[in-house]
């Protein structure tokens, strides 16, 4: 069964608060909040970190060529990704 949308903008809320150490509830956090503006200030270290736990959060792996062509700029570009991995696992 695939999760939808909302459940995993929800884990991808969840695991950003989390690597960050924000004290927030998932529902505090704007789907359009950048990644490196001021609340969350997300490295690269930091995005794969997230990344690396999306995945085993969600267990969907994610596409090989992660950043060919693709920049994620918002947490909705991390929940995009992650619905994208979520249905692509639930396909299979």
């Amino acid at each position: 069964m695939n999760p939808d949308r909302d459940s995993i903008a929800e884990e991808v809320k969840r695991v950003v608060i989390a690597e960050r150490g924000l004290s927030l509830q998932p529902s505090e956090l704007a789907d359009g909040e950048p990644l490196d503006g001021e609340l969350l200030k997300i490295s690269s270290m930091a995005l794969l970190g997230i990344l690396t736990r999306l995945e085993d959060e969600l267990s969907a792996g994610l596409p090989d060529d992660l950043f060919a062509g693709r920049s994620y700029k918002t947490v909705d570009d991390l929940i995009a990704l992650a619905a994208d991995a979520a249905e692509e696992a639930g396909s299979r």
